[in-house]
């Protein structure tokens, strides 16, 4: 459905996942030019007028919460046999994904993390509502690390449908509390429970109780004792253990009862980690020392007693006291600039040695998300820096493919750790641009980060609209460099149609070889060479490389002549021309 434009007005640019109730895509308001989110809801719930009258209550009734921890819902529209609901777009993976690939995660990340979520449901419980919903699905991930709660409240709507609630169980099971798998309603306890679940979660990479079914789950989390996370984490503090067991506490008073509560041990632990204090539980306030009183007695003396009179000495004692201390005055001099210098060298010793930063291990940051590195290196008191990007096949974009110095090499507090991230594939598949107007395929070229050749063919097409795109050159599907560009032939009446191009030679073309040598570079540079033959200009070659390497680009061109440019940073240094007599050389 990409392109579809629903209600006259939201166009439907990427699809973002589906779940039992809605199909999630990103659109483009073209209204306002916003880029939103859009939920389609799925038969046989679309035709639920109860339903839909209940979810558009909900959505009302919600739409008072504005923090950026939640997303928030606009509207719901009622568009032919495709209603759906309006909302923020949150960019970013679910945590449920995070999760399957990356965990368990650090204690300083998880922690991090669940502090995220508690402010964005304490934010949804001081206005006096419930999510009802928290699953690492319904949560996203953005691209600082911050987390973003999706679907805040929409289990009301359940119930207005004879099936809603039977087919969404078995994704809120591993969450649920044990009072509301009993029937009682979702309350602020019941939103901490399923906090803790998702906490547990991060630690251990899996849920505390598991099923063959999700009524089995559900009756694990109120029969089956609540598990230790330490017995699958033992890097895990006890606190931080306890912390989970209250949240998860089978009895509802037991439990926090606000996200406040929870949020606010979650703090203390993280500034504990973060300074290297321990704590016990329970996490109370220490108590102020009581205010020490002098004893009453006696008024003290603040000063010797003074009299004008001087009492005599006797003779010898007088001169018994002036031998003593008859030492020469250059030697009081000298003895004291040396205790000087002795006491300023032990200070300087003592300042060095004692302010000296601790060493550290350099933790493994492969494969983890920029935001992720950046939280585990912050909680070691490290800092990030970024060396480069390189393209990478098989690792997604803004994720670490190396790092230096290497994982369990020590260095220094305060001090940095470069990493080599993932620029994404260098490839991107051409969508199928036939039948669409020039300003659509232009528009969804940029989407997957192609251009339209300006050279563009008319044609006479009988049956095609008159300016709907009739081919194109490479075809659907075809793997291409970023930024390569696609030549299309229009349908045109026959005063604006031009000459048929001239038929591509057969065969597969001739192969030409390009030798680059990289010299007087002073850094990692983007290097990118763009092919132009007779199909048009693409890019065959784009990589970052060090001074001094040396490759070969070969790449099948046509026509008789084909022209290589290539890039240094976006410049162009040097333009080498080839012919089909070259070719191979």
């Amino acid at each position: 459905m990409i392109g579809t434009v629903l209600n006259v007005r939201y166009e439907l640019t990427a699809a973002h996942g589906e779940g039992p109730i809605f199909i999630a895509y990103s659109a483009r308001d073209q209204v306002t030019g916003a880029e939103i989110s859009l939920r389609i809801v799925k038969p046989p719930f679309a035709q639920e007028d109860e339903f839909l009258q209940k979810l558009s209550n909900v959505v009302a009734e919600y739409s008072v919460l504005h923090h950026p921890g939640i997303e928030s819902l606009n509207e719901v529209v009622r568009d032919a046999d495709s209603p759906f609901v309006v909302g923020q777009l949150s960019r970013g993976a679910t945590l449920s994904d995070r999760i399957r690939k990356l965990a368990p995660f650090s204690v300083p990340v998880s922690v991090s993390t669940a502090i995220s979520i508690a402010q964005a449901l304490d934010a949804v419980h001081r206005a006096g509502l419930v999510h009802g919903g928290i699953t690492a699905q319904n949560c996203v991930v953005k691209t600082d690390g911050e987390v973003r709660l999706q679907l805040a409240g929409i289990w009301k709507a359940y119930s207005a449908s004879p099936t809603a609630g039977a087919v969404i169980l078995p994704e809120l099971a591993p969450y649920l509390a044990p009072e509301v798998s009993g029937g009682a309603m979702p309350s602020s306890r019941s939103d901490v429970y399923a906090l803790g679940v998702l906490l547990y979660e991060l630690l251990t990479g899996r849920w505390p109780y598991n099923g063959d079914t999700h009524l089995a789950i559900a009756l694990r989390h109120s029969t089956s004792p609540t598990p230790s996370v330490r017995l699958l984490n033992p890097a895990v503090p006890v606190v931080l253990d306890e912390i989970i067991r209250k949240a998860m506490s089978k009895v509802p008073e037991q439990r926090y009862g606000q996200a406040s509560e929870m949020l606010s041990d979650l703090r203390i632990l993280q500034d504990a980690l973060r300074f290297g204090r321990s704590l016990t539980w329970p996490l109370t306030p220490r108590p102020e020392e009581p205010e020490t009183k002098p004893v009453a007695s006696e008024p003290a003396r603040v000063a010797p007693k003074m009299t004008a009179l001087r009492p005599e000495e006797p003779p010898e004692i007088a001169r018994k006291v002036r031998h003593e201390r008859d030492i020469p005055v250059w030697m009081l001099v000298t003895l004291a600039f040396l205790f000087a210098v002795v006491c300023s060298l032990l200070a300087v010793w003592m300042i060095f040695n004692l302010n000296k930063p601790r060493l550290v291990d350099v933790p493994k940051l492969r494969g983890q998300s920029m935001a992720e590195a950046r939280q585990n290196l912050e909680a070691l008191h490290l800092t990030l820096r970024i060396a480069r990007h390189e393209p990478n096949e098989h690792v997604e974009a803004d994720h670490v493919l190396d790092e230096s110095p290497q994982p369990g090499m020590k260095v220094r507090e305060g001090e940095a750790v470069s990493v080599v991230l993932s620029a994404g594939s260098r490839y991107v598949t051409v969508p199928d641009l036939k039948n669409l107007t020039v300003d659509k395929a232009t528009s969804i070229l940029e989407s997957v980060d192609l251009t339209l050749d300006p050279n563009i063919e008319k044609q006479r097409s009988f049956g095609t609209p008159e300016g709907q795109i009739i081919s194109q050159n490479p075809g659907p599907k075809a793997r291409v460099a970023r930024k390569s560009s696609i030549h299309i032939s229009i349908s045109a009446s026959d005063a604006t149609a031009s000459a048929p191009a001239p038929p591509s030679p057969t065969g597969p073309g001739f192969l030409y070889t390009v030798k680059v040598k990289l010299t007087d570079l002073t850094k990692p540079t983007d290097v990118k060479v763009d092919m132009t033959d007779e199909r048009g200009t693409r890019t065959v070659f784009e990589q970052t490389e060090d001074s001094g390497q040396q490759f070969e680009v070969n790449e099948t061109g046509y026509g008789d002549t084909a022209t290589f440019r290539i890039y240094y940073d976006g410049e162009l240094v040097k333009t080498v021309e080839k012919h089909a007599t070259d070719s191979g050389t």
